[in-house]
């Protein structure tokens, strides 16, 4: 199949941050007396802030998710900045040669726009996309809007973007778009029940590069 553009998502598919991250959150709950653990905030992995801050505030009704959210953002630019959230492996190649079949490529993430470009700049891969869309205004992945409207920002039809995901979350909203889902498992390993919403099931991502190929 020919793709009309390839969208990634950023944090753990093509940054090496959610394993970080998970920690990160942890001390930032810890900041204001609140011991969350790793595997809540695993729970949140591909929400977007308000989905997130619903999800805790079941738990911690009085816990301020805009410090927490703030805090955080703030401890990964830091990390990112002195060079300690690297890409994932294969990216690089995967970008190039991306690039040099002449694919539209976007990031769609639900982290937010100064994130998104602290860490692509942190690495220097933000020249190759064409766009960064959040999730600022849409609804959280697993819905789909974000992925439709990197499709749409793209001017390619869902049907023929390739999604490169490694979270639950994502992968389902790929599937609802309507799009090939390529999942690169990072902190979820892939499971025989995740199936009906991936295509390919790959080990990094300079694997995805036969399929631009097909």
């Amino acid at each position: 199949m020919s793709f009309q553009a390839v969208i990634f998502d950023m944090d753990g598919l093509l940054m090496d941050s959610e394993r970080v991250g998970l920690d990160v959150m942890h001390d930032c709950g810890s900041l204001q007396g609140y011991d969350i653990p790793v595997a809540m905030v695993r729970e949140t992995i591909g929400s977007n802030k308000q989905s997130s801050s619903d999800y805790y505030h079941q738990f911690f009704p009085a816990l301020d998710t805009d410090r927490l959210f703030l805090d955080f953002k703030n401890a990964m630019c830091d990390l990112a900045k002195q060079g300690k959230i690297p890409l994932k492996k294969g990216a690089l190649e995967l970008l190039e040669e991306i690039k040099r079949q002449g694919i539209p490529m976007a990031v769609a993430s639900s982290s937010g726009q100064s994130t998104i470009s602290v860490y692509l700049n942190s690495v220097g891969v933000i020249a190759y996309f064409d766009a960064l869309i959040t999730g600022s205004g849409l609804p959280s992945k697993p819905a789909p809007d974000i992925f439709l409207k990197a499709a749409a920002t793209l001017r390619a039809e869902p049907e023929k973007c390739l999604v490169l995901e490694d979270s639950l979350n994502g992968i389902k909203a790929g599937r609802a778009a309507g799009m090939t889902v390529v999942m690169v498992p990072d902190v979820f390993p892939y499971t025989d029940d995740l199936a009906p919403y991936v295509d390919h099931v790959l080990p990094d991502l300079a694997a995805v590069i036969p399929l631009l190929e097909a």
